[in-house]
């Protein structure tokens, strides 16, 4: 175990070479921003470069000491198991399949709290609008913030979005993630959809392009006042972009 001293560099080249294979796939949007694509590209590039560089100095080096008076530090179990299990995880990361954030990560995060993501001021903005049919998720999931039923009831909408069970047997949630940064900041937001016994026709993480007109909520069990009675639900194919911004 000679070049253990390396795992660490050898982790960053196997760390930067998958997030540049990301950006190759074109799937680097799963997991940040887009604005941020250009930036954690280069960065990736100049990671596996320095961690190239250092593994090839290391490698001079030790070929200009004599063995026998090698100073290095000899590597205990742990820490040869430590190092080899970075490289393991790096490793897994640069054959991983990207995949978007689940169903199951946007209850666990709160689907249901229908987080304000838009000031009040957007959110008249967005009432105001003369069309809206062309308001997605994420302006509904603002409107239903912000506004009573009495604002809301009788409108239509058309949104686009992936199956979330919150637990309501007629109730589920058309849902989508508002990213900032990374998917590690990503909250979901969503619209209630009244669709009594749904669970016999949607799985949860399909998606769903659903239109249909606000309704004050018939289910006396749920905690929502507002939701969405479809007229028509058509399964879909994940969008390129699973997430909104």
């Amino acid at each position: 175990m000679r070049y253990v001293e390396y795992c660490g560099a050898i982790a960053m080249a196997l760390l930067c070479a998958g997030i540049i294979r990301l950006g190759m796939l074109g799937k680097l949007h799963l997991y940040i921003h887009p604005r941020y694509t250009i930036f954690t590209l280069v960065m990736a590039g100049v990671g596996l470069i320095v961690s190239l560089v250092s593994m090839m100095a290391g490698c001079r080096l030790r070929q200009t000491i004599k063995p026998a008076v090698y100073t290095g530090i000899r590597p205990t179990t742990m820490r040869v198991a430590t190092a080899l299990l970075l490289v393991m995880a790096c490793a897994g990361f640069l054959f991983v399949q990207p995949a978007t954030l689940s169903s199951r990560t946007a209850v666990s995060r709160g689907i249901d709290r229908n987080p304000t993501l838009t000031d009040v001021s957007v959110s008249q903005a967005l009432f105001d609008t003369a069309d809206y049919s062309q308001l997605g998720i994420k302006d509904w999931s603002s409107l239903l913030a912000h506004y009573d039923a009495n604002f809301i009831v009788g409108k239509t909408a058309s949104i686009t979005g992936f199956v979330a069970d919150n637990g309501n047997a007629n109730i589920f949630f058309a849902s989508r993630f508002f990213v900032t940064c990374c998917v590690v900041d990503a909250q979901p937001i969503g619209v209630p959809v009244y669709a009594p016994d749904w669970r016999h026709r949607y799985a949860p993480n399909s998606w769903l392009e659903i239109t249909g007109e606000f309704i004050e909520n018939p289910d006396a069990d749920s905690l929502h006042k507002i939701v969405l009675k479809p007229s028509r639900i058509q399964s879909v194919t994940p969008p390129r972009e699973p997430y909104v911004y």
